[in-house]
């Protein structure tokens, strides 16, 4: 797993290093599943254009404009739309890059650019806005779009640790990330990585004031803690 540790004077600047990277990725990607498209939907027609050579060779009882009705439906064009139709349909709900960060550390400031940089390079980017969220726990939008989101990216902050919503979420990314093969790509923004595994220095006195809040309620079940520590340790 790569590993972006940065201070908050190379906000802005970290940023746009990581946008290219990132749109490249994402752009050939693209480019290689409409090649791949492109080779299927011509390998469509020469194997109906096959098709048809044989059946008049061999004397069908079909007329040439029945056959020809027959294999329309599987011409380049309409193999084409529908081909396109499909991709549209499976990515229609899906993001490419889905943002877990703490609001009050860093949405004005790094999250913001990123986010907006992301946005104008033309790659769909879920910001989940946790001062709008409701309830306890993560609901099942939120849950959709970090499951259907091909790179997440938590930003682990000083008072990421604070927050049970970013915890969850931490805990649903790297289960992503173990179970389906998702990239993420952390990164600690004014916090040492070895502080965030072990919950030490500031990142710790954040995390261990929530671990007491959450103790001291009667309702929370203490394998919700594990996982939060088993998830800031990988």
């Amino acid at each position: 797993m790569h590993l972006l540790i940065f201070g908050h004077s190379f906000a802005e600047l970290v940023a746009l290093i990581l946008l290219p990277g990132l749109a490249f990725y994402f752009l050939n990607k693209k480019r290689a599943s409409a090649r791949g498209n492109a080779r299927d939907a011509d390998a469509g027609a020469s194997d109906s254009l096959i098709a048809l050579t044989e059946t008049n060779s061999g004397g069908s009882s079909s007329s040439p404009t029945e056959t020809n009705n027959g294999v329309s439906s599987s011409s380049p064009t309409e193999t084409s739309n529908g081909t396109s139709s499909s991709l549209t349909a499976s990515t229609g709900n899906c993001y490419e890059v889905f943002l877990s960060f703490r609001g009050p550390d860093t949405r004005y400031g790094f999250t913001d650019h990123l986010y907006n940089g992301l946005i104008d390079a033309g790659i769909c980017t879920f910001r989940d806005d946790n001062e709008l969220r409701q309830g306890e726990e993560i609901g099942p939008d939120l849950l959709a779009a970090i499951k259907n989101s091909k790179i997440l990216i938590p930003i682990l902050s000083v008072n990421y640790g604070s927050s049970k919503w970013c915890l969850d979420e931490l805990v649903q990314i790297m289960e992503c990330k173990n179970n389906n093969g998702q990239i993420v790509l952390p990164i600690f923004y004014k916090v040492k990585p070895a502080d965030v595994r072990y919950q030490d220095g500031s990142f710790g006195d954040a995390f261990h004031e929530r671990e007491k809040r959450s103790l001291e309620r009667p309702s929370f079940n203490p394998t919700i803690l594990e996982k939060w520590k088993k998830a800031l340790l990988e």
